[in-house]
C-alpha cells in the first residue's frame, strides 16, 4: 500500500521521527550508529535537506529537518524530506538485514511529520531532540550519548551533519538546555 504525498513546503522546518518494529533495537554497536550517520551525510548532500537537530536512539530517531527551496526534482519526489527518510531508512533496512540475517522491514511504517510553526516550539524541539537520550534514560548526563547533536550545540564537536546557519545563539542553547534538565527532573521526581 503506496503512502500517500505529505503536504512539506519548501522552506519549512519539520520534526522527522521514525521507531523500529515492535520497538525492537535496531542499532546495536557504535557500528551500526556509524554506518546510519554516514547515510545521513550522504542522503542530506543529495538532497538538499539541512538538518537542526538529531538523536538516534537503539529503536528509533529523530530529526529536525527543513525543507529546501523548490528546484528541479528529476527524481519525482513531491519532498526532498521525504526523499532523504526513503533513501536514509531503505539504505539502513539493507544494512540491517544483511549484517543481523534477518529479513523484511525494521522500521513500523511511514516515518511521522511535524510541522514547526513558531519559534517557542522550535526552540523547545530542539531540547526536546538533542536531550532525548536523558527521556529514555539511555543515558545519565546530557554529554554521554555521542548520538545526538547536543554537542554540536554546546561546540564540543564539529560535524557535517549540523547546519549551523539556522541554529538558535548556542549560548542560549547551553543556557536553555540546563532549564530543559531542571524539567526532566522534576517530571521524574513526580513519577
Amino acid at each position: 500500500m503506496a503512502t500517500k504525498p505529505r503536504d512539506i513546503k519548501a522552506n519549512y522546518f519539520y520534526h522527522v521521527y521514525n521507531r523500529a518494529t515492535d520497538k525492537k533495537t535496531i542499532f546495536y554497536t557504535e557500528k551500526d550508529y556509524e554506518y546510519f550517520i554516514n547515510k545521513v551525510v550522504f542522503f542530506k548532500e543529495k538532497t538538499n535537506i539541512k538538518i537542526l537537530a538529531y538523536c538516534i536512539l537503539p529503536n528509533h530517531f529523530h530529526f529536525l529537518l527543513k525543507e529546501p527551496e523548490t528546484s528541479d526534482n528529476p527524481s519525482g519526489w513531491n519532498s526532498q524530506i521525504s526523499r532523504f527518510i526513503s533513501l536514509l531508512s531503505n539504505s539502513y533496512t539493507k544494512y540491517f538485514n544483511l549484517s543481523r540475517d534477518h529479513s523484511g522491514r525494521i522500521f513500523q511504517g511511514p516515518f511521522k511529520l511535524k510541522l514547526v510553526n513558531d519559534d517557542n516550539y522550535l526552540k523547545i524541539l530542539i531540547n526536546y531532540i538533542n536531550l532525548n537520550h536523558l527521556n529514555h534514560k539511555i543515558s545519565r548526563q546530557a554529554g554521554d550519548w555521542h548520538y545526538s547533536s547536543h554537542q554540536n550545540y554546546l561546540n564540543q564537536t564539529k560535524s557535517k551533519l549540523i547546519d549551523k546557519d539556522y541554529l538558535i545563539d548556542f549560548k542560549e542553547y547551553a543556557q536553555g538546555f540546563k532549564s530543559y534538565i531542571d524539567v526532566l527532573k522534576n517530571i521524574d521526581d513526580e513519577f
